[in-house]
């Protein structure tokens, strides 16, 4: 590449500089402007007269050569990898400044790519309060559900529910030309949401609930008067908790050779004792001679939860995006966030009703009295919290149109510090969690004292890079760190903010406990993202433009201290969340008449499943799809299947590979399998896999290309547009 750009500067310096000389005043105000050389080095103002040249210019000569040098380098390159890397440099400036997502790329544009699972035979009638499925043939049920405006909706409408405004549901672009490089946008129902035409719509809700739960359920013995939502920074599934004998406590213990194994277990042990006890994941901790260790005192929290109970733990999550950002959008809202750079999805209205959205609406649906007895006819209030900065790549405009009536976060805590109250900063965006103390304990106090239903939603940070912790706070070596295993640092500081979160979690759930409302309150515990290390693979650490599996596994837990245990294996993903929250609401009968007609019917709208019935993993030959939005949003996707132990990252620009692993018998990603184009992964995957995980990634790249378009449709994404805004 050096040379070829070496070559075309001293071809086009020569050419220029002859036109120059020939038929330009020294004096012009453009001489020398766009010598790369002097550009490189800042402006320079020419002295002196130059001698006119008595040399005809040769330029038709060097045009030639630089023609034909080009020609031939271009018809012997590889067609990959090397396509970015030997493009001229003119076509890689103007590649800079072209979408680079190849998401509808193809032709595919709003066709759905395998027609045979979306076939007439296997449509689906409408059945109560399910609208049917007939994707593809915008017939009856359709038309029906697109025109009929639910009788729980006011004719003031709502934020969150402007899908049933017909005259703004229309996706907005600017005039002028298409380019081809432009996403065409569905005639089909703007960026109206219809279930009834999403061919990767599954829906659960005809299966009946899970039967270790659904005695507990119809008894009334569970009341779900509070929500609280915990989103845990950078939290790895298989951290939470860390178990003995998994393949990252082998590794910790690699890093002690020579240590007595019975003193590293037991350190570790203290390493995450609430999340054992909020997952109902044990950490298996047990001596070489097959003794157990003393149970670990959690001195934040005095749990009281009766053993067989404790909630939902799902085993086998995925996030639906490695950037923070877009995470917490999916989960808020149930909706996929959309394959761009950068969180665009605050510029635009989310295609689902979010959380708080939902339960401002339920709060319009009641009388203005100010208390009441029932929690059932009480209004709710919801709040965020986080100890960092919001104002991120747009997170305050977020929060704030999606419906929080009550923000704390790095501003407020700075604006309303009081004497003596200390803000230590461990990281590049604020402080530690415990910096939020008083200010959640005056929102339990509100709600309390109010007679309101609480709505607390969380993020945590201290589990972010760099992983610094309070000063006060002792760290721990979990692995070694001197000499020749420098190169565990990061890990290891990972690991004590993982300690450090671990008590706060307790902490938080103590506090819940101190104001009354733990035995009525659902906590919901979800990590935003994982986290790849150098431990996880050489070549690449961190989220940015990284698809390994460390990056995705992460935990969703449903805790209630009277729901019975469940660990729920199934490939889902955080989308399935607010879904979940609504089918608990629902049959724990913590909704009142009203609230809950409105939830029936919306349920069927997300395109999550519920967590609470069996999980179809496939239902009539349609695959029950997992996407996952690789940090920075528009260069790489990956992919995974509840049916089958296959995940790829697909590229969607020209700079990165194919990437294919089997997670079930290489969970780690150790191995991949990386190619240039799809069709050498196929091959590869052939042979190594068969045929069917072969058709599987050709059936992933196809879907990928139809989901980006989708997304971008629902969203009503307007690439220009929200440039001008951000």
């Amino acid at each position: 590449m050096t040379t070829v750009r070496a070559l075309i500067i001293h071809v086009w310096r020569s050419i220029r500089n002859r036109a120059l000389r020939s038929s330009m005043s020294p004096y012009h105000s453009n001489s020398g402007s766009d010598d790369i050389e002097g550009e490189a080095k800042g402006a320079r103002l020419t002295v002196g007269i130059q001698k006119k040249s008595r040399t005809k210019p040769r330029t038709p000569v060097a045009l030639v050569v630089m023609a034909v040098f080009l020609a031939i380098t271009t018809a012997l390159r590889p067609a990959v990898p090397y396509t970015m890397m030997s493009m001229t440099l003119p076509l890689a400036v103007l590649k800079l400044f072209t979408s680079s997502s190849k998401l509808c790329d193809d032709g595919v544009g709003g066709n759905w790519p395998l027609s045979g699972v979306i076939s007439p035979e296997k449509w689906e009638n409408p059945k109560g309060r399910f609208p049917g499925w007939t994707p593809g043939n915008n017939g009856d049920a359709a038309r029906k559900y697109r025109e009929t405006v639910p009788g729980w909706l006011p004719t003031d409408i709502p934020p969150g529910f402007t899908k049933w405004a017909f005259e703004g549901n229309k996706t907005i672009q600017e005039s002028g030309p298409k380019h081809d490089n432009t996403c065409g946008v569905s005639e089909v129902d703007d960026t109206f949401y219809n279930p009834v035409l999403d061919p990767l719509k599954i829906s659960n809700l005809d299966n009946d609930i899970l039967d270790v739960l659904r005695d507990t359920l119809r008894g009334g013995g569970v009341k779900i008067r509070h929500v609280a939502l915990i989103m845990l920074e950078s939290y790895r599934e298989e951290l939470f908790p860390l178990q003995q004998g998994s393949e990252y406590h082998k590794l910790i213990l690699k890093s002690h050779e020579g240590d007595d194994e019975d003193d590293v277990n037991e350190m570790l042990s203290h390493l995450s004792p609430v999340a054992e006890r909020v997952t109902g994941k044990s950490g298996n901790w047990k001596r070489k001679d097959g003794s157990a260790y003393e149970d670990v005192a959690i001195r934040q929290w005095n749990d009281t939860t009766k053993d067989g109970y404790g909630g939902i733990n799902v085993v086998g999550g995925f996030t639906t995006s490695s950037l923070s950002l877009k995470s917490m959008a999916a989960i808020h809202c149930g909706t996929w966030s959309m394959p761009v750079d950068g969180f665009e999805e605050s510029e635009t209205e989310a295609y689902q009703a979010c959380i708080p959205q939902l339960l401002n609406f339920f709060n319009k649906l009641k009388n203005d009295e100010k208390k009441s007895k029932g929690f059932l006819h009480q209004k709710w209030y919801p709040a965020f919290f986080q100890s960092i900065t919001d104002g991120y790549d747009r997170q305050d405009k977020f929060t704030k149109k999606i419906g929080f009536e009550h923000v704390i976060t790095r501003d407020h805590l700075e604006k309303y510090r009081r004497q003596g109250e200390e803000l230590e900063e461990i990281n590049y965006f604020g402080f530690a969690e415990t910096s939020l103390r008083r200010h959640i304990h005056e929102y339990l106090k509100h709600v309390r004292d109010e007679g309101r239903r609480m709505f607390f939603s969380h993020f945590t940070s201290t589990t972010h890079h760099p992983w610094g912790v309070p000063s006060s706070f002792e760290t721990t070596d979990y692995l070694k760190t001197d000499g020749k295993m420098k190169w565990h640092v990061d890990f290891n500081n990972y690991l004590n903010a993982m300690r450090f979160t671990d008590a706060w979690l307790g902490e938080l759930l103590q506090t819940f406990d101190d104001y009354g409302v733990s035995n009525e309150t659902l906590v919901v515990l979800v990590g935003d993202h994982g986290q790849a290390f150098k431990e996880d693979q050489n070549s690449k650490i961190g989220t940015y433009e990284n698809g390994h599996v460390s990056n995705f596994r992460v935990p969703i837990t449903f805790r209630h201290p009277y729901l019975p245990r469940v660990q729920y294996n199934a490939n889902a993903t955080s989308l399935s969340i607010l879904p979940t929250i609504l089918d608990l609401l629902i049959h724990t009968g913590s909704l009142n008449e009203e609230d809950g007609d409105v939830a029936s019917d919306l349920i069927h709208d997300y395109e999550g499943q519920s967590l609470i019935r069996p999980y179809k993993s496939v239902h009539n030959g349609r695959r029950a799809w997992n996407f996952g939005i690789v940090n920075g949003g528009g260069s790489m996707l990956s992919m995974t299947s509840a049916d089958a132990p296959w995940r790829i990252v697909i590229p969607l620009d020209d700079s990165t590979q194919y990437r294919f692993t089997d997670v079930k018998h290489d969970p780690l990603e150790r191995n991949p399998l990386e190619n240039w184009t799809l069709e050498q992964l196929k091959v590869a995957v052939e042979n190594t896999f068969g045929h069917g995980a072969s058709t599987w990634a050709a059936e992933a790249n196809a879907v990928s290309k139809w989901w980006g378009h989708e997304t971008k449709r629902l969203w009503g994404y307007n690439p220009s547009a929200t440039k001008g805004m951000s």
